[in-house]
């Protein structure tokens, strides 16, 4: 097990400097600098004092040498200061994000997981009934329904007519003074649209994945032994079934992390959530180079442990991939 964490670990560092050679490379080809944004809407700046500002964010050095520089602060864990008038690290302003983001997406991974997986196995279950064809057509529906218009309507329904839930932010107006339990109920009912938004795909996607899976499952011989021997439904495929169902569940997930962080530019963007999808958005907006390769860098350091850990997961449940 040593030698495949360790032979994963070097693919991933690997993978992860392929990642920011692209990424930095990708940022550069777009047109303009981050200079345009403080120079064109004043017309007294001069050539030569937009030359200085490009000296002073180290613009004016060929592309590979301003990314040896980049990279060599990340190993040292310095992500650099933000092109922004406020020139704060980027770590920083990173930190006082990252949290928001990362509890909306466990939280949704939680509940794809609690919901999509029982859907999955019903259905295959009861393949060919009424409830597998209506939960069929949910799937397609999940499938084909646009987050950001899913939240819009949402929105208006929850929000602008009934007034049930906030559509915005995650605090409503005199937070400071609710009480604790008041606070937390505050937060949670504006949770309550983003983290549904963000988790309605994947529920959609992992239910039919693991009726697929499932339905594999229930094909093979050891089954029909299981049951040739009396065992009881339940027992054949929740115990015998279900540990061999998840194993290509394992690895989606892993794949759907990914999914979970960049459909975050779009519901925080959307319900406007102070998280890194917000703040990504704005710093692309703004060309703000060293912000938008420290989130870039951030995401793809969680969506390669998020591999890994579907990797090691895959192995735990399947003690074949180890060799």
């Amino acid at each position: 097990m040593l030698t495949y964490l360790t032979k994963k670990t070097l693919e991933m560092l690997i993978t992860f400097a392929g990642i920011t050679i692209i990424s930095f490379a990708i940022i550069h080809l777009a047109p303009g600098k981050p200079t345009d944004v403080l120079t064109d809407l004043n017309p007294k700046i001069t050539p030569e004092a937009r030359a200085k500002l490009e000296k002073y964010y180290g613009l004016d050095k060929p592309v590979t040498t301003q990314y040896a520089m980049w990279f060599k602060r990340v190993i040292m864990l310095d992500f650099g200061e933000s092109f922004s008038s406020d020139h704060r690290a980027v770590w920083t302003k990173i930190k006082e994000r990252l949290p928001i983001t990362l509890y909306i997406n466990i939280a949704s991974l939680l509940i794809i997981l609690a919901i999509a997986i029982p859907i999955g196995i019903s259905s295959a279950v009861h393949r060919h009934t009424l409830y597998d064809r209506i939960t069929t057509v949910g799937v397609f529906v999940g499938f084909a329904m646009p987050g950001f218009w899913l939240a819009l309507l949402l929105m208006m329904f929850f929000g602008v007519h009934l007034h049930m839930l906030p559509v915005a932010g995650l605090k409503s107006a005199g937070f400071a003074e609710f009480s604790f339990q008041g606070k937390v109920i505050d937060i949670l009912r504006h949770l309550i649209l983003p983290i549904f938004v963000s988790s309605f795909g994947g529920i959609a996607g992992i239910s039919r994945y693991m009726r697929g899976s499932m339905l594999e499952v229930i094909r093979q011989d050891y089954m029909a032994t299981a049951r040739a021997k009396g065992l009881t439904s339940n027992r054949i495929i929740y115990v015998h079934g279900l540990r061999n169902a998840l194993l290509p569940i394992v690895t989606i997930l892993g794949l759907s992390i990914p999914g979970l962080i960049g459909g975050s530019v779009i519901f925080e963007q959307v319900f406007s959530i102070p998280g890194m999808g917000q703040l990504f958005y704005m710093s692309v907006m703004s060309r703000d180079y060293p912000l938008v390769m420290g989130i870039l860098t951030i995401g793809a350091v969680l969506t390669l442990l998020g591999n890994l850990f579907a990797d090691l997961g895959y192995a735990a449940v399947d003690p074949r991939t180890r060799r």
